[in-house]
């Protein structure tokens, strides 16, 4: 049994990644800051802040989100306004990161590319 969670081994699935950019931006981010998210055709797979993540590693691809270009520039903090974000909304930041994972989990299922034995969808 692994009890510490840093020591969890990560799923790579290049198939999820892509299967992102066939979805629409699920992060919202881009609303905190009074802007709208990007194209379409810029969504990509986000990694979302969570244990695992650290100076260069990534977390498991299961903490994925669809995210557009802007999206994800501020998840990353790439753009200066995704510190504000976190600063001014820690638990809202918090809660939408969540909601858009379990989108994103949630479109991969029913694309197929995830199976949970014994589950039913409803």
């Amino acid at each position: 049994m692994i009890l510490n969670p840093h020591a969890l081994p990560k799923i790579r699935s290049e198939i999820l990644l892509r299967e992102c950019a066939n979805m629409p931006c699920e992060l919202r981010l881009a609303g905190f800051v009074g802007m709208q998210c990007e194209p379409q055709n810029t969504v990509v797979g986000c990694h979302l802040p969570t244990i695992g993540k650290g100076t260069g590693t990534k977390v498991s691809d299961l903490f994925v989100s669809a995210g557009c270009r802007l999206c994800h520039s501020l998840l990353d903090m790439d753009d200066r306004r995704g510190m504000i974000i976190r600063e001014r909304y820690p638990s809202a930041f918090m809660q939408q990161i969540m909601r858009a994972n379990h989108a994103t989990i949630s479109r991969w299922v029913i694309a197929g590319l995830i199976e949970v034995k014994g589950a039913d969808l409803v």
